[in-house]
């Protein structure tokens, strides 16, 4: 049981006892008391989180491995440091040589901004920028992943972009974020 709920956790971080009752009801015809339900999600919650920190703990060695394997990459990671314990991921940046490359060779001079909130236990936010081909094709520039989308992290990611990119004004880069529909 702890495992079928494991797999919806992953699904759904932040899945209700009651709604996680519900599905083993439905999907499987199981009847549990919720007592044992409420200790089955705890179980399966510590063990969802805890793959997940050792993942973040793995952040670094993904960095250095980017570095390796995309020599003129830009990665940059960003952590705060704590008193009680280990630091806190603020963010990570990562601007592929041959994304860059690409772009500055043979997209159009427009670059679409825009994020998404990522669904797990800690949360966070990916920001990212993206480029038009000649083919109408959408080509990854840069992207960050965030502890919060807000002001200051935005202009980060632009300031990181701009020193990757070189002079929006000298190229003639135009910008749309995802607050501009057409």
């Amino acid at each position: 049981m702890v495992n079928k709920l494991k797999a919806k956790l992953r699904i759904q971080p932040i899945l209700k006892c009651v709604e996680a009752l519900d599905y083993l009801k439905q999907e499987f015809g199981v009847h549990i008391k919720v007592t044992k339900m409420w200790r089955a999600m705890k179980e399966a919650k510590q063990l969802v989180e805890a793959s997940e920190r050792k993942q973040y703990a793995k952040v670094f060695d993904y960095v250095h491995e980017l570095l390796r394997s995309n020599p003129g990459s830009t990665v940059k990671i960003n952590i705060m440091p704590s008193l009680e314990g280990p630091p806190q991921f603020q963010r990570l940046y990562i601007c592929l040589v041959g994304c860059k490359k690409g772009f500055v060779a043979g997209c159009r001079p427009f670059i679409g901004l825009d994020g998404c909130f990522l669904k797990s236990a800690f949360g966070g936010n990916l920001l990212f920028t993206v480029g038009v081909d000649a083919n109408n094709h959408i080509v990854v520039i840069a992207y960050v992943v965030v502890d919060v989308e807000n002001k200051e992290n935005w202009k980060c990611f632009l300031t990181l972009l701009h020193e990757d990119l070189g002079d929006y004004v000298q190229n003639g880069w135009n910008f749309m974020s995802d607050m501009q529909k057409v």
